[in-house]
């Protein structure tokens, strides 16, 4: 895997840190990706993972 791979997979990840979670949603989409949602005190993250990806992906949705 190289290092720019790597590094987005960080830099998606690092959206979340220091956020508050106050409640935690698991959906199946089929059998190869799948998504969390977690609700924060800054609004939604939705993170989305399949089989075939190298990292998840981090959507920021807003507050509610």
């Amino acid at each position: 895997m190289g290092e720019d791979i790597l590094e987005d997979c960080k830099e998606n990840l690092k959206k979340l840190i220091g956020k508050k979670i106050l409640d935690v949603e698991f959906k199946f989409y089929d059998d190869e990706c799948w998504r969390i949602h977690l609700d924060t005190e800054d609004g939604k993250f939705v993170m989305t993972f399949c089989k075939s990806w190298t990292c998840p992906i981090v959507e920021y949705r807003g507050k509610k």
